[in-house]
């Protein structure tokens, strides 16, 4: 491509995250980016040099639900293993799924077709709260990724738009 090509694109490209509000967040040992919208805070980030794991958390900003009465504040995050145990996108899932098996009372999940990821709907109860998760599942070069979204009943259709727009951003190198 010309510079003559180039400085437009990207001139493009910055005013529409400028004005969507968006900002990128990358992590270039996990190999993956997202647009992140600017009104989501950071909840949790693993901090470096973990060689094997990471996770950023973010919060959605707060909304009333009407089934729980109260302000809920739904979340969003992407995991990364590096594991030599892993070795496709539906293991990845079976021990995800193990993992929080472990702690819920309960977990039932139903599977989404698709063909390039694995996906779940989720529901569980943990410490006595029903919550619904979004859970994609990929993986490449060695490393899983988990791109998770978590809310309550009363709040996931509002927040699932949201999340889908928010996982089309995500690339993975």
């Amino acid at each position: 491509m010309k510079l003559a090509q180039l400085v437009p694109a990207v001139l493009l490209y910055f005013i529409c995250n400028v004005a969507l509000c968006q900002e990128i967040y990358k992590n270039k040992e996990f190999g993956f980016e997202a647009e992140i919208p600017k009104d989501w805070s950071v909840y949790k980030e693993t901090p470096p040099p973990s060689s094997n794991y990471m996770i950023i958390a973010w919060g959605m900003p707060k909304l009333y639900s009407e089934m729980e009465k109260e302000e809920i504040e739904n979340s969003v995050s992407i995991t990364a293993i590096k594991s030599s145990s892993i070795k496709d996108a539906a293991e990845l899932a079976e021990k995800e799924y193990k993992r929080v098996s472990a702690f819920a009372m309960k977990v039932d999940r139903t599977k989404i077709n698709s063909t390039e990821y694995v996906c779940f709907i989720t529901s569980s109860i943990i410490k006595f709260r029903s919550y619904v998760s979004k859970q994609y599942f990929f993986y490449k070069n060695g490393t899983g990724y988990i791109v998770n979204f978590t809310a309550t009943p009363g709040t996931y259709t509002q927040n699932e738009p949201k999340f889908d727009a928010f996982f089309k951003t995500v690339k993975f190198d």
